[in-house]
């Protein structure tokens, strides 16, 4: 990360987001429905985090109903209210499959900030 010191946003290694699961893969046609729903998260799940233009990937340390901490692979400086993407690894490639909770379309709040 470049830039004037002081100036960038804060550093974070470790995000918590609360989220909403699609029912059904995007841009996947099969003949069995049961093939094309969505899965559940599981703790340490690979997936790949879209931060604002940034993308990192990232492991999944717990889940608890709507909400999921991930560890991210390569820390990411960004702002809190940022928006992100969710996506899983399917078939050899990337599937978006999650989304941001209703009413909080945006990072949460991470405990593992660097300065």
């Amino acid at each position: 990360m470049l830039g004037a010191v002081g100036a960038l946003p804060p550093v974070f290694t470790e995000i918590e987001v609360n989220y909403f699961l699609l029912r059904r893969l995007l841009g996947v046609k099969t003949d069995d429905a049961k093939l094309s729903k969505v899965q559940k998260l599981a703790k340490g799940e690979i997936l790949m985090i879209n931060i604002g233009s940034t993308s990192t990937g990232g492991r999944i340390v717990a889940v608890k109903g709507d909400l999921a901490k991930i560890a991210l692979t390569v820390p990411a400086c960004t702002e809190v209210e940022e928006k992100i993407a969710l996506s899983r690894r399917i078939d050899k490639h990337w599937r978006y499959v999650l989304r941001p909770a209703a009413g909080d379309d945006a990072l949460g709040s991470g405990d593992g900030r660097q300065r």
